[in-house]
């Protein structure tokens, strides 16, 4: 076993979706990610947990066969992920981006061409459910933040990078990924792939922008016009540091309101166990005063 697989087998330690890597194709897949991300452990489980749930409901168990059958003809790889979202109508855009992540990533190992786009129409409600507020419109991570310091904070959640590493991305570096896991530019690409360059040095990487943090960046960039692919991806270069400090402030205040709001939370229920008791402890049954503890 080489030290790709083991780091592979790790990952999904103790997961019942593990069993998918008997499959090469699968092994190939988590495979692509050990080798181009950073901390891969993460993309790793997301991307083999949603092919365990494509075998089912796709594939009847027996992915191989559905491989070989797409194989033979692409349009069988590019409808099976359309029934993604035919198959889930009441999904938001950004759960069907999660569940469409490993499958679309499997066939573009696997070497069949699939398009890396969104699933479905986002802007269609489900029957009886009034159509929900687009992400880039939602007041997060707090209501009147800048549109770009939103932005910023958006992309490091969940893309195991840091702002440095970010702003270094260009608009040439974010696209769909090749069967080599090379970055092809393609803005509209869903997922969406970054290869940026680590801050501690060594080869470039390659990380996915969460789906809000995906559409936030398209509402920006449609903003800021036609661009080339050297212009930095996330933020125009004569606001980037300002926006940096901006969010590392903003940043520094969610995490003390949440220490806050921990700490109310630990005192009350402190409070309410010096006061009432153990669970328990006052529990009284029907003809009794008062039922022993012990």
């Amino acid at each position: 076993m080489t030290g790709t697989e083991e780091e592979v087998r790790a990952a999904l330690a103790g997961r019942r979706e593990s069993a998918l890597l008997a499959e090469p194709s699968v092994m190939a897949v988590a495979r692509l990610l050990v080798t181009r991300c950073r901390d891969a452990g993460i993309w790793v489980r997301t991307a083999v947990g949603t092919l365990d749930r494509y075998a089912r409901e796709a594939a009847g168990g027996d992915l191989a066969g559905l491989l070989a059958a797409g194989r033979e003809d692409a349009s069988v790889a590019q409808r099976s992920l359309e029934d993604i979202a035919l198959r889930h109508p009441d999904l938001t855009a950004g759960q069907l981006a999660a569940l469409a992540f490993g499958p679309t990533l499997w066939w573009t190992a696997a070497g069949v061409a699939v398009a890396w786009r969104p699933l479905g129409n986002a802007t269609v409600a489900s029957a009886g459910r009034p159509p929900q507020e687009p992400p880039e419109r939602r007041p997060l991570p707090v209501p009147g933040t800048d549109p770009d310091v939103r932005l910023l904070l958006l992309a490091l959640i969940g893309s195991g990078t840091t702002a440095y590493e970010l702003l270094g991305v260009r608009v040439g570096d974010a696209g769909s990924l090749d069967a080599a896991g090379e970055v092809v530019p393609d803005l509209a690409a869903e997922p969406l792939a970054l290869s940026f360059a680590p801050e501690d040095g060594g080869p470039r990487r390659v990380t996915f922008l969460p789906p809000d943090a995906r559409a936030a960046l398209l509402a920006r960039l449609a903003e800021r016009g036609p661009l080339a692919p050297e212009d930095p991806l996330l933020l125009p270069p004569d606001t980037a540091v300002a926006t940096a400090e901006a969010a590392d402030a903003v940043s520094a205040a969610l995490i003390e309101a949440g220490n806050d709001v921990n700490v109310a939370l630990c005192r009350a229920t402190g409070d309410f166990f010096r006061e009432w008791g153990m669970p328990g402890a006052r529990f009284v049954a029907r003809g009794h005063s008062q039922v022993p503890l012990t």
